[in-house]
């Protein structure tokens, strides 16, 4: 059971995150200062920091919030022996949230391509979704489903790099790319090359 001191910081720092969301969709993250952060979130400078080290961590917890969501919809996806199922459904969680954030989405991935801190500080979350993907691919190599030949760690990383390349265009097409058609049919091509001839 949370005590009120843990529920009244975790209030304080969703209500910081959702400011810096609403002033990075409106300003853009580098139009964006902690001060005005702090104005908006109407707390002060230094409590920003004692929850975020900086604006680019702030954009890091948005990627830690997705996968959080991937753990906790388990059921929604992990019901199965199917790998490729799997991972498409929870690129369709992911993509729930994306589609419907287009402004915020464009920051994040415009800023992590200008800024280097923005990659450092969501270098973890990558590997986090990464090492997930991988989890699947063992286990299916495992069973005999997938070809066992190959790196799970590096078929993840093809997984993961098919997610963020594919925000990338749909960002650059302003919205109109078929992101989650497109997302299938590079995945599908990956499964190709995977799965055991008999399977």
């Amino acid at each position: 059971m949370t005590t009120r001191r843990e529920r009244k910081k975790r209030e304080t720092r969703e209500k910081i995150f959702n400011a810096a969301i609403k002033l990075f969709k409106t300003h853009g993250f580098e139009g964006t200062t902690i001060d005005m952060i702090s104005e908006e979130a109407d707390v002060a400078r230094g409590t920003i920091f004692l929850h975020f080290t900086s604006k680019e961590a702030i954009l890091a917890n948005w990627g830690y919030e997705r996968l959080q969501q991937i753990e906790e919809r388990r059921e929604e996806w992990d019901y199965d022996d199917d790998c490729k199922a799997k991972v498409l459904r929870i690129y369709k969680i992911m993509n729930e949230v994306t589609i419907t954030n287009f402004d915020f989405i464009k920051v994040v991935v415009e800023s992590s391509m200008k800024h280097r801190k923005v990659l450092e500080n969501e270098k973890n979350v990558y590997f986090e979704l990464r090492q997930l993907f991988a989890d699947l691919i063992e286990e299916a190599q495992e069973k005999k489903q997938l070809k066992s030949k190959f790196n799970p760690l590096v078929a993840a990383n093809m997984l993961e790099n098919i997610y963020y390349n594919a925000l990338y265009d749909w960002v650059r097409s302003e919205g109109a790319w078929a992101l989650e058609e497109i997302m299938e049919e590079k995945v599908s091509i990956v499964f190709d090359g995977l799965i055991e001839e008999s399977s």
